[in-house]
């Protein structure tokens, strides 16, 4: 079950895709069709989280049918700016009183260029927080953030040797243009805790 804290900043966010009242797992996919890595898996625990998907919320269609303007915001203006990117997935988990932000991104090959993403994808993180805490009173804080970049989308050997449980070390509070990088391939399926430990 969620807190009425997350629950209430669940609804305030759209394309909210999977929560852990619901779930135990997540998929977390790449909408680009040329894209070689299109799909990972998470399992996760029931809990108190959810996820959502910036970079398809960025869509503005409901503005204009037909249209393809990807913007964060139609308040900012259009240019060479990083403030419109958006990552993949935000899986936002709270435990013990402690919030943690995971911002995923997938990518095909070499990783980079994902710096902007994972900034801008945080301000908004930000911003959702001050609008929970001014407009109902609900006072979430971020005690860790973590950046992860999945990559590769090589199809599966069927005797390749991987651990089932990537462990990730001293992640706390890690930064966005040093994210944590991951090979994986098609469908792998990945563990929660593992991004958590």
């Amino acid at each position: 079950m969620l807190s009425p804290d997350v629950q209430q900043l669940l609804n305030m966010i759209s394309r909210v895709n999977y929560n852990g009242s619901q779930h135990t797992n997540i998929i977390i996919e790449e909408k680009d069709s040329s894209a070689l890595l299109k799909k990972i898996k998470l399992n996760a625990p029931n809990g108190n989280w959810f996820v959502f998907d910036p970079d398809e919320g960025r869509k503005c269609n409901y503005l204009k049918p037909k249209s393809n303007l990807v913007i964060m915001s139609p308040l900012l203006k259009i240019g060479d700016f990083d403030h419109h990117k958006a990552c993949d997935a935000v899986i936002v988990l709270k435990k013990n009183e402690e919030l943690t932000i995971l911002y995923i991104d997938l990518k095909s090959g070499n990783p980079n260029g994902y710096s902007g993403q994972f900034k801008s994808t945080r301000q908004f993180v930000r911003y959702a927080l001050g609008l929970l805490e001014e407009f109902y009173n609900e006072k979430l804080t971020i005690n860790n953030e973590r950046y992860f970049i999945f990559y590769g989308g090589k199809p599966k050997v069927s005797m390749q040797k991987k651990t089932l449980t990537p462990k990730f070390r001293n992640l706390k509070n890690s930064k966005p243009d040093e994210a944590c990088k991951l090979e994986v391939t098609n469908n792998e399926i990945l563990y929660l805790k593992s991004l958590l430990a």
